[in-house]
């Protein structure tokens, strides 16, 4: 059984409202260098996002009954595992069926180059790329802290995402980047999340209830959110 990564977010977080939701968390304590479990080297096969409506940093039918909240740190290995080998098929079985609408919580527990990503993640969502610009970013993953997220990365992960990667780069110092990523850095704290990838479902009128995931393949991931949706 694979053991939960915990990274504790530097610095005190004012707060907010507490989400009612499902929270699911994994990690490992054990450290893990990206630059060994990348794939960036794996060129994308197909667009999972294609014909699916995106707002900001929204994925998915605006009027969906659940939003699962996505809390990732670009440079969590762990993050990259689902995003590339799990996400795409949580989107066409519950996003695509508009069961489920995705929202990208970014929030930093990896270290201070983990910032740069997720400005310019959010940046690209201004674009209505977000979710394309995540996994492309994801794609070139190097080693925690190496300081791998530069400009040149971000304009080479939008131009693959289709995305205007000078623009990105010019937006992420930007009042309309700063919000989103603050108001997500206040939802994590509010809800308990202290490591990366962790997963909120809010699904009114249920009460929160929080698993824990052993493994983020499909089957136990969606097996997971099919009974905290139920």
């Amino acid at each position: 059984m694979r053991q939960n990564r915990l990274i504790l977010l530097a610095g005190a977080v004012i707060a907010a409202a507490a989400i009612a939701g499902v929270l699911i968390a994994l990690g490992s304590n054990k450290h893990v260098n990206a630059a060994e479990t990348s794939t960036a080297t794996t060129p994308a096969t197909s667009n999972p996002f294609a014909g699916i409506p995106q707002h900001g940093d929204r994925l998915g039918d605006p009027a969906a009954p659940a939003t699962l909240l996505v809390f990732e740190d670009p440079q969590c290995p762990f993050c990259q595992e689902w995003a590339l080998g799990t996400l795409s098929q949580v989107v066409n079985d519950y996003v695509k069926t508009g069961r489920v609408k995705l929202v990208y919580r970014g929030i930093e527990v990896i270290g201070p180059n983990s910032q740069a990503g997720l400005r310019a993640v959010y940046a690209a969502g201004l674009q209505n790329k977000l979710w394309n610009f995540a996994e492309a970013l994801y794609r070139l993953q190097g080693s925690e802290n190496s300081g791998w997220i530069t400009n040149s990365v971000i304009e080479q992960a939008a131009s693959s995402a289709g995305a205007n990667g000078k623009e990105i780069v010019a937006a992420t110092k930007t009042p309309a980047v700063a919000a989103p990523l603050s108001e997500a850095a206040q939802e994590a704290s509010a809800a308990g999340v202290n490591g990366t990838p962790t997963f909120v479902l809010e699904h009114p009128p249920g009460l929160p209830q929080m698993l824990s995931l052993s493994a983020l393949d499909t089957a136990t991931f969606e097996a997971a959110l099919e009974q905290a949706l139920s």
